[in-house]
């Protein structure tokens, strides 16, 4: 049973993208990084953008288990965005714009979780 007559889906697909858009933000604003290996670069950067983008075409199927991987997506990422935050307050080295990307990538998650939510609960 699916809900595509409802933007839910739509929303949390373009959540995903901002996240996909933040990573790479992310990933230009940080220092290049060195792999012991290719795999586990290739390992990384399939977690760091590929996850975001799967993520949400797995939320437009407008299901309500799709929700439910927008919400479990949502809630780790926004616990990695907390913690890594509280990081940077408490160490004072991070630029201004890490700190608005991570604050940034904060809010796209709690939307998704919100949305994700209110899509399991409607479906």
């Amino acid at each position: 049973m699916t809900n595509t007559d409802t933007p839910l889906p739509r929303l949390m697909a373009t959540l995903c993208l901002g996240l996909f858009v933040s990573a790479v933000a992310f990933d230009t604003l940080e220092p290049q990084k060195t792999f012991a290996s290719d795999l586990r670069q290739t390992v990384w950067y399939g977690f760091q953008f590929g996850l975001p983008v799967l993520v949400g075409a797995v939320c437009l199927t407008g299901t309500r288990w799709s929700a439910m991987v927008g919400v479990m997506y949502g809630t780790i990422g926004m616990a990695l965005d907390i913690a890594t935050f509280v990081q940077s307050m408490t160490s004072g080295t991070d630029s201004l714009h890490f700190v608005g990307l991570i604050l940034l990538t904060t809010f796209f998650n709690f939307l998704l979780i919100v949305a994700g939510g209110r899509q399991a609960l409607t479906v």
